[in-house]
């Protein structure tokens, strides 16, 4: 067992925090140290923080090496899990590799229009999302989804959308790009198989989800406490949840500043009389 496996498996966590990224722990300044600072700075309250995200492994690994507090991650909306202790990410679903070979036989039958990562090079990437070549790169270093570009009528994207399903994928919709991924994949199913690797006997900890859009919500259901960040409009995701709580902004103080609010109440209500929130069973 390395350093690193051993300090995650004997660190005894109360808290694990699953966040999305963009949008809500980054925003768009995309500070890579200051957002692994804001993870790092929960660890004193008892708190892993797992960052959950469309991004690829090699962003993910990329995010860790600021951490002093190194963690998993859930990578490419739940396709797989980079874990510190390990040298390859652990796959969930089919590798992009088969996914675009689908897309393209796809595309050619049915006659389509969009591209995958793929089909657009680095500098158009670069120019489209505004990273450089590196950060480019990594983005388009897929494992297990494969973002494309649609260029086709609403139409024929939903006709698109039921031959996915058909045969097993889905697509999370993005502001710009659409991500094809395994059916069976999402960050929910992530965030427990993490949730399985923390528990202790009949003891979990506590849950908190953060995340602003709709490829968060599976996440955001399963936590004990939700924390929501608002959208790119400035609107917030509808959710039934009965602890749910609002972010100002999305970017590393907001994310800070709520998130104490969570933990410092609970901690508060733990060391008085007040009634703790009644933890969930994690289904």
């Amino acid at each position: 067992m390395n350093n690193i496996q051993s300090m995650v498996r004997n660190f005894s966590a109360k808290w694990l925090v699953f966040t999305d990224l963009d949008g809500t722990l980054l925003d768009r300044r995309y500070d890579l140290e200051a957002a692994a600072t804001a993870m790092d700075s929960l660890h004193d309250l008892g708190c892993i923080c797992v960052p959950a995200s469309s991004k690829t492994y090699d962003e993910m690994v990329a995010l860790n090496k600021f951490r002093k507090f190194p963690s998993p991650c859930i990578f490419e909306n739940g396709a797989g899990l980079f874990w510190p202790s390990s040298a390859e990410p652990e796959s969930l679903g089919r590798c992009a590799n088969e996914i675009h070979d689908l897309l393209d036989h796809i595309r050619d039958e049915h006659g389509f229009s969009f591209r995958t990562f793929r089909d657009i090079g680095c500098d158009e990437l670069c120019e489209i999302t505004g990273l450089d070549h590196s950060g480019a790169g990594a983005a388009k270093a897929r494992t297990g989804s494969m973002p494309l570009l649609w260029e086709d009528s609403e139409q024929a994207q939903d006709t698109f959308h039921g031959i996915l399903g058909f045969i097993g994928l889905q697509i999370v919709r993005g502001g710009l790009f659409h991500t094809v991924l395994d059916k069976s994949c999402s960050k929910a199913v992530g965030m427990k198989r993490i949730v399985e690797h923390f528990q202790r006997g009949e003891h979990r900890p506590a849950l908190v989800a953060c995340g602003d859009a709709e490829n968060d919500l599976n996440m955001l259901h399963c936590a004990d406490f939700a924390l929501i960040f608002p959208g790119s409009d400035g609107q917030y995701l509808s959710l039934d949840h009965k602890f749910s709580h609002r972010a100002k902004a999305s970017g590393h103080e907001a994310w800070i500043e709520a998130l104490h609010q969570i933990l410092v109440l609970e901690e508060h209500k733990a060391e008085t009389s007040m009634p703790k929130t009644e933890i969930q069973s994690f289904e």
